[in-house]
C-alpha cells in the first residue's frame, strides 16, 4: 500500500526539528546561566591548563637538549683526545660531560629526549671504567627506539669487562632486532668473542657472515685475513 502523501503546506506548519531543539537549548542555558558560566569556566581553565602544561614542557625540553648538546661537546672532544693519544688522562673530561647529561636528565626525564641522555650516560660511566652504573644507565633505554644502541652499549660493556659470554648475548640480541643499525657491528662482535672462547667454527661461521655486510667497507679485508687465518 502506497504510503499517504502530505501536503506541503501541511509540511511547512510543523516545527522544524533543528530549530525546535536549538530553542529549548538556549532557553535551558536562560535559565541555568550560573551554572552554563560556571561549567565554560572550568573547560576553559582545563583548556589553558593543558596548553600552559604542554607548552612548559616543550620549553623544559629544549633546555635539556641544551644541556645534553653541551655534555656532548664534551664528551666528544673527549673521545677524540683519547684517540690521538691513548696514554692521555681523560677522566677529569668525562666526568664534565656525564655532570652535564645528568643535569639535562634533571631538566626533563621523559620520552626520547631522555632515554638519549641515558645512553650517553652509560657512555660516560664506561669511559670512566664504572661498569655497573654503565650498565645501569643503558639498561634505562633497553624499552624504547634506542633499544638497538642501548644493547650495542651493553655489549661493548661487557667485552671491555672480559666477559664475553655475556657480550655474546647482547651481540646476538641485537642481531635480532630487524632494523637495528649495528648488525655489522654485532657481527663482528660476536665473532671476536666466540673466537676468544676458543669456539673457531662458530667464530668463522659468523665472520663468513659478516663479509657479504662489509664487502664495501674498509673492514672487508680484515674480514678475508681472519677466515682465511681461522680455516688454516
Amino acid at each position: 500500500m502506497p504510503p499517504k502523501k502530505v501536503s506541503r503546506k501541511k509540511l511547512l506548519k510543523e516545527p522544524d526539528e533543528f530549530i525546535s531543539t536549538t530553542g529549548q537549548v538556549i532557553q535551558f542555558v536562560k535559565g541555568h546561566q550560573r551554572q552554563v558560566m560556571r561549567v565554560a569556566l572550568i573547560v576553559l581553565l582545563v583548556l589553558v591548563a593543558g596548553a600552559g602544561t604542554f607548552t612548559y614542557l616543550r620549553w623544559q625540553e629544549g633546555k635539556a637538549l641544551a644541556v645534553q648538546r653541551e655534555g656532548l661537546m664534551i664528551y666528544q672532544s673527549a673521545y677524540q683526545a683519547s684517540l690521538e693519544n691513548p696514554a692521555a688522562e681523560k677522566k677529569e673530561e668525562y666526568k664534565k660531560a656525564l655532570d652535564k647529561f645528568k643535569e639535562s636528565l634533571a631538566i626533563y626525564g621523559w620520552g626520547k629526549t631522555a632515554q638519549m641522555t641515558q645512553i650517553f650516560i652509560g657512555n660516560s660511566y664506561a669511559a670512566l671504567k664504572e661498569y655497573a652504573q654503565a650498565e645501569a644507565a643503558y639498561s634505562q633505554s633497553l624499552d624504547g627506539p634506542f633499544r638497538p644502541v642501548a644493547l650495542n652499549g651493553l655489549a661493548y660493556l661487557f667485552e671491555a669487562q672480559g666477559n664475553y659470554s655475556k657480550s655474546l648475548e647482547y651481540y646476538q640480541k641485537n642481531l635480532e632486532e630487524a632494523t637495528s643499525p649495528y648488525r655489522l657491528e654485532s657481527l663482528m662482535g660476536a665473532a671476536r668473542c666466540y673466537e676468544i672462547l676458543k669456539q673457531t667454527p662458530k667464530a668463522l661461521e659468523i665472520y663468513e657472515k659478516a663479509l657479504p655486510q662489509a664487502s664495501k667497507t674498509a673492514l672487508a679485508d680484515f674480514i678475508r685475513w681472519k677466515i682465511g687465518e681461522l680455516k688454516g
